[in-house]
């Protein structure tokens, strides 16, 4: 059985949430064509580069969506090889029915990448290849007046989703699945991703007559048929997430519930940024002027912004 939702548009940048009917087994489907274009449009990243940019924030959405409270979730990945730092934060707007937004942004090495391309790349192996040794970090933000929870995990994985699966395997007890996909097309960057997560009796699934041991094989179950989707229905845009997810779990039954608008979040503003700026004395930032202004760029957005100091700044 598969229920519809207010939207199939396979085009449309949302995620698609989803439990099988008598599994105890939840999850998420996600597409970001037009958001994930956006956000690497704004940028001269190379393509390795991209993909590993539009994994974190495919994945970013997939669990920021989770959260039931205005906030922040924020997916920090640090390493020692091509890229040293990666940030993709997803905004939760803690009203139902209400878009998500999302950003990020990617700091690396040309030099080490160039070599790196010459050697051949293996985008199987993004997490070795580009970030090395290091840790991945998920950090839920709710603002000054609550305290910062976070997780970490060292990045043991070959692929993003793998190091978060690990994550939450051992930090969170929650047997979960995920597979990301992106990739160019004629009409730009294509991004979507898919997780699945065990329910357990205290997690509010329960299921008549069921024992352990057949909670644990209708997960499985549900795992495999999740592992067998293929990259090109990821990043379809002619399959609707709907259609995916019944074309994967229709013989068991799916749940769909209606889907979720993702946009675009930078919070960068003239304003914003002359604020951070007056806290500077003038000495300081005389030394930030460079032919006599001073230029602010938004890591994000990559968006300049031209101020004159010290009186426009303060």
């Amino acid at each position: 059985m598969i229920e519809q939702s207010v939207s199939d548009d396979p085009t449309l940048s949302q995620v698609q949430p989803f439990q099988l009917e008598g599994k105890p087994a939840r999850g998420r489907a996600v597409r970001l064509h037009g958001v994930v274009d956006e956000i690497l449009g704004k940028h001269s990243y190379p393509d390795g580069i991209a993909v590993l940019l539009a994994h974190a924030l495919t994945l970013v959405t997939i669990l920021g969506n989770t959260l039931k409270f205005e906030g922040k979730l924020i997916l920090q990945a640090k390493g020692n090889a091509v890229v040293t730092s990666l940030v993709a934060d997803y905004k939760s707007p803690g009203q139902e029915g209400a878009a998500g937004e999302v950003r990020g942004w990617v700091n690396f090495d040309q030099e080490k990448y160039d070599r790196l391309v010459e050697e051949g790349l293996d985008t199987n192996r993004e997490v070795q290849q580009f970030l090395g040794a290091g840790h991945l970090a998920f950090t839920i933000d709710q603002g000054p007046d609550t305290e910062r929870y976070q997780g970490i995990v060292g990045l043991e994985g070959a692929t993003l989703a793998e190091c978060a699966q690990k994550y939450f395997d051992s930090s969170e007890q929650l047997p979960t699945a995920i597979k990301l996909s992106a990739g160019r097309s004629e009409d730009g960057w294509r991004a979507g991703g898919i997780m699945l997560q065990y329910l357990s009796s205290t997690g509010g699934f329960e299921t008549e007559d069921a024992s352990e041991e057949e909670s644990e094989e209708g997960w499985r179950e549900g795992a495999i048929l999740m592992a067998s989707t293929k990259d090109e229905e990821l990043l379809s845009d002619e399959l609707s997430l709907q259609q995916l997810l019944f074309r994967l779990f229709h013989e068991r039954g799916v749940r769909v519930f209606d889907p979720l608008p993702v946009g675009v979040l930078c919070q960068c503003t003239r304003e914003r940024i002359g604020a951070v700026l007056s806290q500077f004395d003038d000495d300081e930032l005389s030394d930030m002027v460079i032919d006599g202004s001073i230029v602010v760029t938004c890591e994000f957005c990559n968006k300049n912004f031209d101020f004159t100091p010290p009186a426009e700044a303060a």
